[in-house]
């Protein structure tokens, strides 16, 4: 199998997906909300603000979900492409691969921390807009 191809594949996916996480990375998506307006509020059932943040924060815990799996695969991959080749033939190429087998599962690490942290702060925030319906 052409090691090229199957690297140029690998450094283009990793590649890309640094790219997205940068562009779509979030700085202050939310502010602190108001307290709950009386009266008038009632007739007006959706906020549109509040949905879009709703929306992106779907989306930005869906990203980190799909790019914690494809890290992982990654890391699986190069592992055991890289440990074969170590036992089998060109060691150097294996070293390689183990090499960035460990740059992987630390990107992994740093992401699913990051994926850990996003959903434990939208649980904490529908937890305190629970208690803010309530009183």
């Amino acid at each position: 199998m052409p090691w090229v191809l199957l690297l140029r594949w690998v450094v283009r996916l990793a590649a890309g997906l640094f790219f997205w996480r940068l562009v779509t990375a979030r700085r202050n998506a939310y502010a602190p909300g108001a307290p709950p307006v009386r009266g008038r509020a009632a007739a007006r059932r959706i906020n549109p603000r509040a949905a879009a943040l709703a929306i992106r924060e779907g989306v930005s815990l869906g990203w980190r979900a799909i790019t914690v799996v494809t890290l992982l695969v990654l890391a699986s991959l190069l592992v055991d492409a890289g440990v074969s080749l170590v036992v089998l033939s060109p060691r150097w190429l294996g070293a390689t691969l183990l090499g960035l087998a460990v740059v992987a599962l630390v990107a992994l690490y740093l992401e699913s921390l990051w994926l850990y942290r996003a959903v434990a702060a939208r649980r904490r925030r529908r937890h305190d807009e629970l208690l803010r319906r309530e009183v």
